[in-house]
C-alpha cells in the first residue's frame, strides 16, 4: 500500500472517529445512513468540502462492512442448519441412493461407485461437496459435527470412516 493510500486511510478513519465523537447519543444509536446524514450536517457547519464528503462516506462504507460482518457470523452459524437441509433435499432427489454432504475444506477421501450428483455449493465462507452414489468409502479426518459433514442411506461408521452399501 503506497503512502499517500495509507495517509488517505488514516484521514477517513480519522474523520470517522471524529463524527463519531460529535453525534450526539440519539445520533449514534440512529441506522447508518442516518448517522451519515447527521455527520454530514455536523461537518457541514465546520465548512463545506471534501472533509463533509469523506465523512458521509466513511460512515456508509462503515455501515455496509458491518453489514457484511454481521450476515458472515449468521452464515457461520447456520452452517449446521444449512446441512441438515442439503442433505433433506438430496435425499428426497435421490431416494434410491446414498448421500454425503461434506466440507472440502476438510481432509477427506472418497472410493465410491455409482455418483449421479456431484456438487459444490456454498454456505457462509465453506464449500461443500454433495454426492449422491451407489456404494463406497469416505473417510474424514478433519472434524465431524453437523457444520463439516451430513449423510444418509445405508452405511456402517466407524469414527470418521463411513462405508455406504448400495
Amino acid at each position: 500500500m503506497s503512502k499517500h493510500i495509507k495517509r488517505a486511510a488514516l484521514t477517513v478513519v480519522g474523520a470517522v472517529a471524529a463524527t463519531a465523537l460529535l453525534l450526539p447519543t440519539t445520533a449514534q444509536a440512529a441506522t447508518a445512513p442516518a448517522a451519515g446524514q447527521v455527520a454530514a450536517q455536523q461537518a457541514g457547519t465546520m465548512g463545506t468540502g471534501w472533509k463533509t464528503e469523506i465523512v458521509v462516506d466513511a460512515m456508509n462504507q462503515i455501515a455496509g462492512i458491518i453489514g457484511n460482518v454481521l450476515n458472515d457470523i449468521r452464515m457461520e452459524k447456520d452452517r449446521p442448519a444449512f446441512v441438515h437441509r442439503q442433505l433433506d433435499d438430496t435425499m428426497k432427489a435421490y431416494p434410491n441412493h446414498n448421500v454425503m454432504i461434506i466440507n472440502d475444506n476438510l481432509n477427506y477421501s472418497l472410493d465410491i461407485q455409482g455418483v449421479v450428483a456431484n456438487a459444490r455449493v456454498t454456505q457462509g465462507s465453506a464449500t461443500y461437496r454433495v454426492l449422491a452414489f451407489k456404494s463406497g468409502t469416505i473417510v474424514n479426518r478433519g472434524d465431524g459435527g453437523w457444520s463439516n459433514w451430513g449423510f444418509g442411506g445405508w452405511f456402517d461408521r466407524n469414527g470418521g470412516t463411513v462405508t455406504f452399501r448400495g
